[in-house]
């Protein structure tokens, strides 16, 4: 589930702004667009649904130090999830930590990377496919599992997680979460996309999805 043990998660912002290009915050001092991937709409507390989303969310990330600032899900997804018909599985979310919130952040996406390689085992040259065979094997229902750095350029860098949870009809789910840690107008701000994990290509395509919602992310913030 997006974010390791949440199958929802909705809109929590300082400052919004809905429209077709998606929603803005105002973090700290900065102006920040945030446009949804393509075939996404953004959860809003308008609906039933959204607003118990936003509840749970809200109270999970102030646990996590992080705010929530944007999320959306597959249009189609989300339509049927409002209606009680359907859990989300696509799903798409922006988020900051509070303690960036304000200020600069002092990091460039180089060193932020070097960083999360060295606290996640997963420097340049590893494999992300043995690293990905390693968590499928051991992995449990409701647990996750880091297979760290996975890629990066010049917008972001990128991590992977998966997590297995059990559905409201006793099923089982595998999820990848894959964020972009990137770093937009002096503010490092982390772009989420949660999809269900089928085989060893899921995570190439949801990479691919990621890379041009960064892309998207980083041109509507020159």
């Amino acid at each position: 589930m997006l974010f390791g043990r949440l199958t929802l998660a909705a809109i929590l912002l300082a400052f919004s702004v809905s429209g077709a290009s998606g929603v803005a915050a105002m973090i700290g001092d900065t102006f920040v667009k945030l446009p949804p991937p393509s075939g996404f709409c953004e959860l809003t507390p308008r609906y039933e649904f959204d607003g118990r989303a936003v509840a749970v969310i809200s109270a999970y990330m102030a646990g996590e130090n992080i705010k929530l600032l944007a999320m959306s899900a597959d249009c189609n997804q989300l339509a049927e999830a409002r209606e009680g018909k359907r859990q989300l599985d696509d799903v798409s979310a922006y988020l900051i930590f509070n303690s960036d919130m304000k200020m600069p952040t002092p990091f460039s996406v180089a060193s932020k990377c070097k960083t999360l390689r060295a606290s996640s085992n997963s420097p340049v040259g590893t494999d992300v496919d043995a690293r990905l065979a390693s968590i499928l094997e051991k992995i449990n229902v409701n647990q996750g599992g880091s297979i760290g750095v996975i890629t990066e350029d010049d917008n972001a860098c990128y991590t992977a997680t998966l997590t297995k949870q059990g559905t409201d009809d006793g099923a089982r789910k595998l999820f990848v979460n894959l964020q972009a840690n990137a770093v937009v107008r002096t503010k490092a701000i982390m772009v989420r996309r949660q999809a269900v994990y089928q085989d060893g290509d899921t995570i190439k395509a949801v990479l691919a999805k990621l890379k041009i919602d960064v892309a998207a992310f980083v041109t509507a913030n020159p």
